[in-house]
């Protein structure tokens, strides 16, 4: 796709970063621009935005978001929603109109809780982790084409938390996915910050742990990927830290090509714009296309998960 191209073509590679087991290769673009959407933690900052149940009783794979602002609001894929009955996490990134309210698919990262503890959402200062973004892409790409919807099997998100926890050791009374921030990243979050810096014109990264391919998030603008940068450093880092979990061998070459020579199949977008997916022998993804732009583009590895 011509807009596809033209976005990848003004990319370039940097000098690879590390922090233990996480290794970043920084991805700049040559021109920068500025991207006409307000970040969803300045939204919530400003109160501009409400994020709530979609009903008292509420209803497990969907909130409602209410934009109060003049500008589109930005809602990255995984970004976690904490409070109101139970976290859950977003399952596809969303551009929510100026001054509209949607309904938007999500998926639970708390399974022993059903109860308010406020009556509307914070955003969390952590996404899901990418093992557990593959997870919910694979899920949702699936349903797309089965029934055009953004579903996912919330039982085996359920079984991958705890997992997950089990092998990291973490105790949690209501299995919350943010306990494990909690208990294992937020102690090295400060020098994670600092050894992993946003770069001028930085506007994504390529993840690996072990020296195999974790994931990559690409942005429209650096603006956008500095302020979401320290949140996905989180979510990466977490995973390095789970001797359970095996990442494929992908080469940035690989990832690059690929992403340009798959297929892209187009969907209908919650919210603003359109939805993007794309799938190849090495690697999986989306992105969003939003009045000519790209905002945010995922890629995952295929392969083995843990």
């Amino acid at each position: 796709m011509k807009v596809l191209n033209e976005f990848m073509a003004g990319l370039r590679t940097g000098e690879l970063v590390e922090f233990n087991r996480l290794k970043i290769i920084p991805v700049f673009v040559d021109e920068d621009r500025k991207l006409p959407f307000l970040d969803l933690d300045e939204a919530v900052k400003r109160g501009f935005i409400e994020i709530t149940e979609i009903s008292e009783g509420g209803s497990v794979p969907d909130l409602e978001v209410s934009n109060k602002s003049q500008s589109d609001v930005i809602i990255l894929d995984g970004e976690e929603l904490i409070g109101a009955k139970q976290n859950r996490i977003v399952n596809t990134t969303i551009v929510v109109g100026a001054t509209t309210k949607i309904k938007i698919p999500v998926s639970c990262v708390e399974q022993r809780r059903w109860r308010y503890t406020s009556p509307s959402f914070s955003s969390s200062k952590s996404l899901a982790y990418p093992t557990l973004r593959r997870m919910k892409h694979e899920h949702v790409t699936a349903s797309l084409r089965r029934e055009s919807s953004y579903d996912t099997e919330q039982s085996a998100i359920w079984r991958e938390v705890d997992a997950k926890m089990e092998r990291m050791h973490v105790a949690s009374p209501s299995s919350a996915m943010n306990d494990m921030y909690e208990s294992s990243v937020d102690s090295t979050d400060e020098e994670l910050q600092v050894r992993i810096p946003h770069r001028e014109k930085q506007v994504g990264f390529l993840a690996f742990v072990g020296g195999n391919f974790a994931g990559g998030e690409l942005f429209g603008s650096a603006e956008l990927c500095e302020k979401k940068l320290p949140k996905l450093l989180r979510s990466y880092y977490l995973d390095s830290l789970d001797a359970g979990v095996e990442f494929p061998p992908v080469t940035v070459e690989q990832i690059f090509a690929q992403v340009q020579s798959a297929h892209h199949e187009q969907f209908a977008a919650i919210g603003k714009g359109t939805e993007v997916r794309f799938e190849t022998s090495d690697v999986q993804g989306s992105w969003k296309l939003v009045d000519d732009l790209i905002p945010h583009l995922i890629v995952f590895p295929k392969g083995s998960r843990n």
